[in-house]
């Protein structure tokens, strides 16, 4: 098939094959023509199917400690050792920080832990957030694996979605198996909480083949919010040299995704965040407290991480309108409510 008629089906939001999907990642090399009309109809799509709205995802980091699922690219490793003492934000502390987003206009609010973080901490933490704030607010868990009932319990806590993905090499660059991480994101959909994917955490020596089954896992789970992740390389982490991908390719990626996706999902996602990926498809980025996984500071505020300030400004010179208002994407029982 003519590379135009792909790029035409793309940018009508009708959806491109694994194969053209794969044949984009292998042709559209930076500076080329095809690129650019590549990440145009990926940018023209994501405008026109979000109204040009650009969102913050807000995220808080509640605890830090050594990780036994040993992740290649996590600061947070316990075979890196780059963090020994384990710091716990207390209930307050986590209200406090929940709060503030929202005072700054954040769109939605992830509550984010280790894989080790005991489940039921993390529900008086939902719980109590959801209290201090606004009904309409998605939140988000972005937690360790978990089981069906678990997943009706963190409905019920006040979580509206789960930010959960089964990454690149999973089972080998971490300690997780790929089908438990699949197990809980089918877990999350049946309890009715909504999921929020991603293609990460992307480096130099992923392949065509992996990155094309990464970008439509997501496709195939019927998730509400994608995204792309390049890695960051932590200096004491397995993965770190490595290195990691230029925000040029990373956009390319971004791209390739939101045409992938078609009309199916309610937003899209780059992590960290890059003006590039904001002009090929991307809407939305992520403001963080906390620990970072990518981060070799316990508060990444002072580190890796932007407020939503900063968030709003990127969205606003990438040429997005800006809401105070919840968002709709990531809302799951309070959709309705949050329109």
């Amino acid at each position: 098939m003519e590379i135009e008629s792909i790029l035409d089906r793309g940018l009508r939001g009708k959806g491109i094959t694994r194969e053209e999907a794969k044949r984009l990642i292998v042709e559209a090399k930076p500076g080329t023509k095809l690129f650019y009309d590549l990440i145009h109809d990926a940018d023209s799509l994501s405008r026109r199917s979000f109204n040009n709205r650009g969102e913050v995802h807000a995220q808080v980091g509640v605890n830090l400690a050594p990780c036994p699922k040993n992740c290649g690219f996590c600061a947070f490793a316990e075979e890196a050792q780059l963090f020994k003492n384990r710091v716990t934000s207390t209930a307050d502390e986590v209200v406090k920080r929940a709060r503030d987003f929202e005072s700054q206009r954040a769109n939605v609010i992830y509550l984010m832990s280790t894989a080790d973080y005991p489940f039921d901490d993390m529900l008086v933490h939902a719980r109590n957030v959801r209290a201090a704030i606004s009904e309409r607010m998605p939140l988000v868990a972005n937690i360790g694996d978990f089981n069906y009932g678990q997943a009706k319990e963190l409905l019920d806590a006040g979580f509206t979605a789960a930010y959960h993905v089964c990454r690149l090499r999973e089972g080998v660059d971490t300690s997780i198996e790929p089908l438990e991480r699949l197990r809980t994101i089918e877990a999350a959909k049946k309890a009715g909480l909504d999921v929020c994917y991603c293609v990460e955490p992307i480096g130099p020596e992923h392949s065509a083949d992996e990155l094309v089954e990464a970008i439509f896992r997501g496709l195939d789970l019927k998730v509400q919010v994608h995204a792309t992740m390049r890695r960051i390389p932590v200096r004491g982490t397995r993965l770190f040299s490595n290195g990691t991908i230029r925000e040029v390719e990373q956009a390319k990626i971004t791209a390739i995704t939101r045409l992938v996706m078609g009309d199916s999902i309610l937003a899209m996602g780059v992590h960290e965040p890059s003006m590039a990926s904001l002009l090929s498809g991307s809407n939305y980025v992520y403001a963080e407290v906390g620990p970072n996984p990518r981060d070799v500071r316990e508060e990444t505020s002072m580190g890796r991480g932007r407020d939503v300030v900063a968030c709003k400004q990127m969205l606003w010179d990438a040429g997005f309108e800006t809401f105070d208002e919840p968002a709709i994407s990531l809302a799951g029982p309070l959709r309705g409510l949050a329109r």
